[in-house]
């Protein structure tokens, strides 16, 4: 069986809905997607996920009629849209607006969507879905997805990625929550608890912030989490490392199974899927791609660049946690901060905000592959960083997760009300007062990621990432 979802960013939604919902007639428009084809770790099904890159407007030429309830138009644009698909491998969806409500597709649109569908597999030399979409006069959507046989079958979540994280799935307004998150629903309401029980969050690094972050979602109650976490627990690990035990630190337990079994123990996560290695191996990858969130954890520059290319190539957000603490020699502190960072298209990316360093990722992919080597070039003064690890107490580890999971609900909920916009927070844990700060960031013009913002949805394609 195969699972349908759809991502497309706010501005392209906002674009979508501007010219689907222009007057009292019925509207359409065509989308680019890139594709992302996966299995999905929690259920075992094939996910087909579509990722809008492109809005594009027919014009009112294309359009022989138009009333409150239908709508004719011509087949030159999708033809026009399937040949500059077809190079790339991308999919097309096709949407239209029933401005008069109804938020299901009608027997005209069955026919009208096979005819267009018909032409646009006779186009291309793909069976990979396609898709259709309606939007009603309140820019709620629901789609449907194409084979090659022309039978439809639904989607099954649409998310809607910008300064707030959205979600659209069957039966929304039904979900009933579950007794332990009744202060939940108290304080966000019944629907925003629902759409949060929906998603799939993976959670890289599973140490003193990862950890602390899986135990603030698993009492929450996210039933779908993904732990990525090459690494064993240490001695020096218990200071800081949530549902850690000496024992584990002696057996060298791996985290991610520590972490996994203290989820278990508060019982209110339904699937833990865990990945012992690299987030950037390939045995990850299918696990990462199914995730709707991913919060970043890690120290680890490598990690951290994968991570900044997923959230633009497969439009996943990144909440990224950082803790930087640098004593001086006069016994104070030159840094003592903790920062979350919003990581998604239209966001300056983690190399723009100089979070990311290439000189550290070349020297952290030698320790990787070359333990001895990084070594001897570093006792030669030939490296700039080091082995040694960094500060880190368990109080501010995890009060930064604390922030990043607060992030998270802020835009799932809008808690913090319509004008927070801030895609970074830095707290400065020495001050008494107004020690939060919230840099805005710039991306350099010639960025790929986040200047030129070539690869938003781009999605699969070979090579990965278009890393070489």
């Amino acid at each position: 069986m195969t699972r349908y979802t759809l991502t497309i960013l706010d501005e392209h939604y906002e674009r979508l809905r501007s010219l689907l919902l222009r007057d009292e007639l019925e509207y359409g428009a065509l989308m680019m997607c890139g594709r992302s084809r996966h299995i999905d770790p929690w259920t075992g099904e094939l996910e087909e996920r579509a990722l809008v890159r492109e809005v594009i407007d027919v014009g009112l030429d294309a359009f022989s009629e138009r009333t409150a309830t239908s709508m004719t138009w011509e087949t030159k644009p999708i033809l026009s849209l399937a040949k500059r698909a077809m190079t790339k491998g991308f999919a097309l969806c096709i949407a239209h607006s029933h401005p008069r409500g109804g938020l299901e597709f009608s027997p005209k649109d069955d026919v009208a969507d096979a005819d267009s569908m018909h032409i646009i597999f006779n186009r291309m030399d793909s069976d990979r879905p396609h898709f259709s979409l309606i939007m009603d006069k309140e820019g709620e959507l629901v789609g449907r997805a194409f084979g090659s046989d022309l039978k439809p079958a639904p989607i099954s979540m649409i998310r809607i990625v910008g300064d707030r994280f959205t979600v659209r799935y069957p039966g929304r307004e039904l979900r009933q929550s579950r007794d332990e998150f009744d202060r939940n629903v108290r304080t966000f309401g019944p629907q925003a608890v629902a759409d949060f029980s929906e998603l799939r969050i993976g959670i890289i690094g599973n140490g003193g912030t990862g950890s602390a972050v899986a135990s603030l979602l698993g009492r929450l109650g996210s039933p779908r989490l993904l732990l990525v976490d090459n690494d064993r627990v240490e001695r020096t690990n218990l200071n800081r490392m949530h549902f850690s035990q000496l024992s584990d630190a002696i057996l060298r337990h791996k985290k991610v199974e520590v972490v996994a079994r203290g989820l278990a123990a508060i019982g209110l996560t339904d699937i833990v899927v865990i990945r012992d290695g690299f987030v950037d191996s390939p045995g990850v990858r299918d696990a990462l791609l199914s995730c709707d969130l991913i919060f970043g954890c890690t120290d680890d520059d490598i990690g951290r660049e994968f991570l900044n290319r997923i959230a633009h190539f497969y439009l996943i957000p990144v909440i990224d946690v950082g803790l930087l603490i640098e004593p001086n020699d006069s016994g104070g502190y030159d840094v003592f901060d903790g920062r979350v960072t919003v990581i998604q298209p239209g966001y300056p990316c983690q190399l723009c905000r100089n979070l990311i360093s290439t000189t550290r990722m070349l020297e952290q992919d030698m320790v990787r592959r070359d333990p001895e080597l990084f070594e001897q070039r570093r006792r030669a003064g030939y490296v700039v960083g080091g082995t040694a690890p960094n500060p880190a107490v368990v109080t501010f580890t995890t009060e930064v997760a604390c922030m990043a999971v607060n992030e998270m609900l802020h835009r799932l909920t809008g808690f913090r009300g319509t004008e927070s916009r801030a895609s970074e927070r830095v707290r400065n844990f020495r001050l008494l007062k107004d020690s939060d700060s919230l840099p805005a960031g710039a991306s350099n013009d010639e960025c790929p990621l986040c200047g030129l913002r070539k690869w938003d949805g781009r999605g699969d394609m070979e090579p990965f990432l278009n890393r070489t």
